[in-house]
């Protein structure tokens, strides 16, 4: 059984119009029953928990009104009542009415063009059988929201139908539809299910979009209204706009998934080039938005642990936040991430400067919750269509030196790679491979990771223990004991230079090929 409160009554369309006299501390207070009351007499048998429409009839003198008004409130509260609703007639509330009602906790509501019988009697229909209220309300709302069309309508739709503002929000707040919150809203932790919150002054109903747990969506529907009545209605239809929202999405993705396979076919067809450039690649170019000619900086950006591309919504973030920091151009969608570039007219591009946007953008990037980590190496500017090529490949490799330092946000320049160059080689190399877990293959065993996990850390942090146990969390005394641990599998003493670089170079093949 749903328990209407005053509030729900007075979200009815009979009583929406109607002036608040007092009272308002009450309006959470549950309802039993309503009796229309016309001498005062009635109140005399009416159950506890009553909202009582008066009716004011014929009495013309506006002192009568208020003083039977306040011999009405007095009594009600008496039997316990919930609500007084004044009809009937005109009525003027005075000072000493309002204080009345505020000190009763007994809200007072005047409707002077309702006609009190027919108030009456909607008002117990709505008290006695909710459920049918409820029931009404959700088919009128699904009759308009299949006339939506769009998924803004739907969500004005949803703002009408529960007077707030509704909204199609990801887990960290973003507005994908609809109207922006007025109050912050927190996703519950643990499984997604709906819910409805009441915060101050602010119901918030929260529902899941199915379909979505790559980049979990939800609608989010904020209101000043509460009470049993409209918590149920909001929850039945966000779960009818979650489906809407669901299909949405789910076109949203295989348009995205087909853009992605287009923009990833050309771009393998462009890096394939042996000779100029023909125009029916020129053609798909530009149809895109690509440009082609002028100067280019290529962007590689690696998925850490992943070699799947990553969904369509980690795409548009990472192209936001490149974007909002100067690094606009393409980004396509590779296995196990993305390549880029940004196109200039002239030949002069900043290393530094670029390498310093990236890394802001990445560091935005993992800011937001629940996002693959991920990343970035930058190729050196070249012109035209071969030298897009060319500098896509010096970034790739870049990428590659930064994934094998396996820090999220980690930002190379191949400029800057140095002596990094020629560790290339040794990362490409099918023999270096086999070499690596020939000899790491003790650590491997029997589930020992974490013995090459400490390793890898030490020799990464220059062999200080104190470095290695501030980054992996641990004591210093178990950092030791792990090191001493991997000597003896290993059979080589990392204090000696050959054996520590040897072992080194073996955990970043391993962390690469993990990864």
């Amino acid at each position: 059984m749903i328990g209407v409160t005053v509030g729900d009554l007075l979200a009815e369309e009979t009583l929406r119009d109607g002036l608040i006299v007092g009272g308002r501390t009450g309006l959470d207070a549950v309802v039993r029953d309503v009796a229309l009351v016309v001498t005062g007499a009635e109140l005399d048998t009416v159950p506890y928990g009553t909202a009582a429409v008066f009716d004011l009839g014929g009495r013309s003198s506006a002192h009568r009104r208020q003083h039977l008004v306040e011999i009405v409130c007095r009594r009600l509260h008496g039997r316990n009542g919930r609500l007084l609703i004044v009809a009937g007639g005109p009525f003027t509330p005075t000072l000493s009415t309002v204080r009345l009602a505020d000190r009763l906790r007994l809200p007072i509501v005047a409707t002077p063009g309702t006609a009190p019988q027919t108030l009456a009697a909607g008002l117990l229909a709505l008290v006695h059988a909710p459920q049918a209220a409820v029931g009404r309300r959700l088919a009128a709302g699904a009759a308009r929201l299949r006339a939506a069309g769009s998924l803004n309508r739907v969500m004005a739709v949803l703002d009408a139908e529960l007077d707030g503002r509704t909204s199609l929000s990801t887990t960290d707040g973003t507005v994908l539809a609809g109207t922006v919150p007025r109050h912050a809203v927190t996703v519950p932790a643990g499984a997604p299910v709906p819910t409805v919150e009441r915060t101050g002054q602010v119901s918030t109903a929260l529902c899941p979009v199915p379909g979505t747990d790559d980049s979990r969506l939800w609608i989010v529907s904020q209101s000043e209204r509460s009470g049993p009545l409209w918590r149920e209605t909001a929850l039945g239809l966000l779960d009818m706009g979650a489906a809407y929202a669901a299909a949405w999405y789910a076109a949203e993705r295989l348009t995205a998934e087909r853009d992605a396979r287009t923009r990833g076919g050309l771009l393998t067809e462009i890096l394939a080039l042996d000779g100029p450039l023909s125009p029916h690649l020129a053609g798909q170019a530009a149809r895109l938005g690509w440009r082609l000619d002028g100067w280019h900086c290529g962007i590689h950006i690696t998925l850490i642990g992943s070699s799947v591309p990553a969904p369509a919504t980690v795409t548009r973030l990472l192209a936001a936040r490149l974007d909002a920091h100067g690094v606009k151009g393409p980004l396509v969608e590779q296995a196990g991430g993305w390549s880029g570039w940004r196109t200039t007219e002239q030949p002069g591009s900043d290393s530094v400067a670029i390498t310093a946007a990236v890394h802001r953008a990445l560091g935005e990037y993992h800011a937001t919750p629940n996002v693959p980590p991920i990343t970035a190496g930058i190729g050196r500017a070249a012109a035209g269509p071969a030298g897009l090529v060319t500098t896509l490949a010096d970034a790739r490799r870049a990428s590659l030196v930064a994934s094998a330092s396996s820090r999220p946000g980690t930002v190379q320049h191949s400029d800057d790679l140095g002596a990094k160059r020629m560790l290339l080689d040794w990362y490409g190399s099918q023999t270096a491979r086999e070499e690596a877990e020939q000899m790491l293959a003790p650590l491997l065993r029997d589930r020992r990771e974490a013995l090459l996990e400490t390793v890898e850390c030490y020799l990464d942090s220059g062999c200080s223990t104190a470095a290695t146990a501030h980054r992996l969390g641990l004591h210093r005394n178990t950092v030791t004991r792990r090191v001493h641990r991997a000597e003896a599998l290993l059979g080589v003493p990392l204090s000696d230079p050959d054996d520590r670089l040897a072992v080194q170079l073996a955990c970043r093949m391993w962390r690469l090929d993990r990864d």
